[in-house]
């Protein structure tokens, strides 16, 4: 994450900003109960109306980070479904690769239905709902020579069956326009017992 000097910020408030933030990924933020932690949050920092906390944050025109993949899927949707154009869904492999290791049972108890309720970080939904303009970011590093690395923001150009094109938002290659294949992805969690 880099954080930038605004007009009126000085440079104690962003270092103190930038601290607050590293305490909170690293736990240390917060009182610690039983392993949770209760973190108070700037008040100047906070939208306030929760019926229109999802409109703000997006007409904010950042990055939204969220706590959980349902939140996720809910503000894509809401920002796809906000966005002028036709939109274009793309599905995920509903079947699993037979490979060494994997008995015979296994790869009977994956059924589609299992497969595409699969809701992981790292892995992108079975059902992805693309338009012309909507911002999205890699997950894996493709090509990293030329930008094309996990966490680029990238907005999409143009769709196509097996091809996205999409102008690059972040990095040393922002601006560049880019192909993104349609890719297998092997997930690293181990809880997984299957390769797509």
């Amino acid at each position: 994450m880099r954080l930038s000097l605004g007009e009126n910020n000085n440079i104690q408030e962003l270092k103190n900003f930038a601290e607050w933030l590293l305490k909170i990924g690293d736990g240390l933020a917060g009182d610690t109960t039983d392993g949770e932690s209760i973190v108070h949050i700037p008040s100047d920092i906070l939208i306030k109306n929760s019926e229109t906390a999802l409109d703000n944050l997006i007409d904010f025109d950042r990055v939204i980070l969220a706590p959980t993949l349902d939140c996720v899927t809910d503000v894509n949707n809401k920002m796809t479904a906000g966005l002028p154009g036709q939109e274009r869904v793309y599905l995920s492999s509903d079947s699993v690769c037979a490979e060494e290791g994997n008995m015979e049972f296994e790869l009977n108890a994956f059924s589609p239905e299992i497969l595409n309720g699969i809701n992981c970080s790292g892995l992108p939904p079975h059902k992805l709902v693309l338009k012309v303009g909507a911002p999205i970011m890699l997950l894996r590093n493709i090509d990293q020579t030329n930008g094309l690395c996990n966490g680029t923001r990238m907005q999409v150009r143009r769709m196509e069956n097996y091809v996205i094109k999409c102008k690059t938002l972040t990095g040393n290659k922002a601006g560049s326009i880019v192909l993104i294949p349609r890719l297998n992805l092997i997930p690293n969690n181990e809880t997984l017992p299957v390769r797509y």
